[in-house]
C-alpha cells in the first residue's frame, strides 16, 4: 500500500468519526441536561415537602408554584411522572393543617416512588 493511500483511508476514517460526533453529539447533551433538570425536580420537592412537613405554608406554595412552571415546561415522559407525585403530595398537603401518621405514610411512599424514577 503506498502512504498516499494509507492517509486517505486516515482521512476517511477521521472524517466518519467527526460526523458520527458531530449527530450524536446534541442528543448526548439533551440527554444530559434532562437527567440534571429531573434531579433537581426531585430536590425541591423533597426539600418543599420537608417544609411543609414542619409547618410552612411558604413550603406548600412554593412547591405548588414549582410544580405549575415545571409542568409547562415540561418536554419528558419521565419527568412527568416525578411532578404527577410532587402534585398528589402538594393535594395532601393543601388539604390538611395537622397531617395524620396515615398522611405521613403516603407522602413518605411518593418521596419514595420519586426517587425510584
Amino acid at each position: 500500500m503506498h502512504s498516499g493511500e494509507m492517509a486517505e483511508w486516515v482521512a476517511a476514517i477521521a472524517e466518519s468519526l467527526s460526523v458520527v460526533v458531530a449527530l450524536f453529539l446534541p442528543y448526548y447533551n439533551s440527554h444530559k441536561e434532562k437527567k440534571l433538570k429531573r434531579r433537581n425536580v426531585k430536590i425541591v420537592i423533597k426539600k418543599m415537602t420537608e417544609r411543609a412537613i414542619n409547618g410552612d405554608k411558604d413550603g406548600v406554595e412554593h412547591l405548588r408554584s414549582m410544580l405549575t412552571n415545571v409542568l409547562f415546561n415540561n418536554l419528558d415522559s419521565r419527568l412527568e411522572d416525578i411532578i404527577d407525585s410532587g402534585q398528589q403530595i402538594y393535594e395532601i398537603l393543601k388539604d390538611h393543617n395537622d397531617l395524620s401518621k396515615e398522611d405521613l405514610q403516603q407522602i413518605h411512599d411518593l418521596l419514595d416512588q420519586i426517587d425510584k424514577k
